[in-house]
């Protein structure tokens, strides 16, 4: 899948919602994603997440199929490939950080709400006050869903932890 398609993937005003997530100031959990497309072919991606309100930052560490590590900060993305051995910048204002889709996410039934982000419609779930899973079609009209599992919420994660590192025989590639 195309690097812009496979990002949009990452790379999320009612009583429970404000309950669950009104000053939410980290988030981290491990997740699943499962991308389908219209040949009904899917992949599943595992791995972890974490997210921090402050400086819009979020780190997506992929673990299953393949190594990849997607730093994002207020609209700012690197990605980490080791198995290419190369790591992309970009600037990406089309991808949102999980917190932001949160907060703006209204109520559309028990436990579900929507948000658009960039002409995205996303649908968030929350079971037992968690969140638990987020829907959409991305612009390519794959069929993704992120699961989310042993969530935390507002647990210290240090600053370090989204500054990336890029070994020096890693390739650099900028994207626009």
């Amino acid at each position: 899948m195309k690097k812009k398609a496979f990002l949009l993937f990452t790379l999320l005003g009612s009583s429970l919602i404000a309950s669950t997530i009104s000053g939410m100031k980290t988030f981290s959990a491990d997740f699943e994603q499962k991308i389908v497309n219209d040949q009904q072919s899917r992949i599943i991606y595992k791995g972890k997440l974490f997210a921090k309100k402050q400086n819009n930052q979020a780190l997506w560490i992929y673990t299953d199929p393949i190594d990849k590590k997607i730093y994002y900060s207020s609209g700012k993305v690197v990605i980490v490939e080791p198995e290419l051995e190369q790591a992309i910048f970009a600037k990406l204002d089309k991808v949102p950080n999980i917190l932001t889709l949160l907060h703006k996410a209204k109520r559309v039934g028990e436990g579900r709400y929507r948000t658009t982000f960039n002409g995205i419609d996303y649908t968030i779930i929350f079971k037992e006050g968690k969140l638990s899973e987020i829907r959409y079609r991305d612009e390519l009209q794959n069929r993704v869903t992120i699961r989310f599992y042993n969530q935390k919420r507002d647990q210290p994660i240090a600053d370090k932890k989204f500054v990336w590192k890029i070994p020096a025989e890693y390739d650099i590639l900028e994207q626009k």
